[in-house]
């Protein structure tokens, strides 16, 4: 049977992408580019969010695009959010077909899945974000719908500070978070966007690193009373990061945390009992099903 020890690390090593998972990623994500590269007058595009970071989970949702509108689309700019938005949805649409094409608060989503539906979502590409921008001085204008206007955002600072903070943790900072959104995703996302989790582990992870066991019970009891703080945006030019959830799904998400960090102290007390076998499986219980049980 194997150790606590080994099974954090087989589960680390479960999340990672696989070769073809990054392959299908590259190519649905360029067939995305080169659609709004030919309709619209694109400076720049490139990856952001949890993919470009490497904090993404399994299976690829919401892989985020930055499509930077170059002068000939600056228009834009000084009408609705909606509209561009609506303007990026009728591009992408003609491609890959209307009701695989939304719009969302901030983007546009391709639906890959709607589109090739598949019973089993592990392994596969399941959608794409196209995020319309306009490069500012100190970063970037996305449209925003909920709010009716565009708004200030930097992704660069984000990435820095992830980089910044992992290389502080020895590398384990990424894959801690990882875990952690694995979690949310398997106890039916408590806390939203998950994007938030990441946001929340920079300030509630500290060194020195002890374990993988220990942090991640360390972050579901910080969190607790974290859920219900304002978590600004990074880079200190959006709204919060935190203002998606209302009060009674924060209440829902600190009980979820709360149920999680007791089973994970019950799961550290069974290693220290001998009790291996029931502690690999309580923990599967508390991560979901990638993590490994002997």
């Amino acid at each position: 049977m194997i150790t606590i020890t080994e099974a954090f690390e087989t589960f680390r090593k479960r999340l990672e992408l696989s070769t073809t998972e990054q392959s299908d990623a590259i190519r649905r994500h360029k067939s995305v580019r080169n659609c709004i590269r030919a309709e619209f007058d694109i400076e720049r595009d490139f990856l952001t969010g949890s993919y470009a970071r490497h904090t993404k989970t399994k299976p690829l949702k919401d892989i985020d695009i930055f499509f930077c509108l170059g002068e000939d689309d600056d228009h834009w700019r000084g009408q609705e959010p909606s509209d561009v938005l609506g303007a990026f949805r009728h591009c992408l649409a003609a491609k890959y077909g209307a009701a695989n094409v939304e719009i969302g608060r901030r983007c546009v989503t391709v639906d890959f899945a709607k589109r090739n539906p598949t019973s089993d979502p592990e392994g596969k590409v399941l959608s794409n974000d196209a995020v319309p921008a306009y490069v500012t001085s100190d970063g970037y204008e996305i449209p925003d719908r909920v709010l009716g206007r565009w708004i200030k955002t930097n992704p660069d600072v984000h990435s820095a500070a992830t980089t910044a903070k992992n290389a502080t943790l020895g590398g384990k900072w990424v894959p801690l978070v990882k875990m952690l959104k694995r979690w949310n995703r398997s106890a039916d996302g408590p806390i939203r966007p998950s994007f938030l989790i990441e946001v929340m582990a920079l300030d509630l992870v500290d060194p020195p690193f002890v374990s993988y066991p220990s942090e991640v019970r360390r972050f579901f009891a910080a969190a607790m009373d974290g859920v219900y703080r304002e978590w600004p945006d990074p880079a200190g030019l959006g709204p919060p990061v935190s203002d998606q959830m209302t009060h009674q799904e924060r209440e829902f998400a600190a009980r979820a945390l709360r149920h999680a960090e007791m089973a994970a102290a019950r799961a550290i007390r069974l290693e220290q009992l001998g009790r291996n076998g029931d502690a690999l499986a309580l923990w599967r219980k508390i991560m979901g099903k990638y993590f490994p049980t002997r």
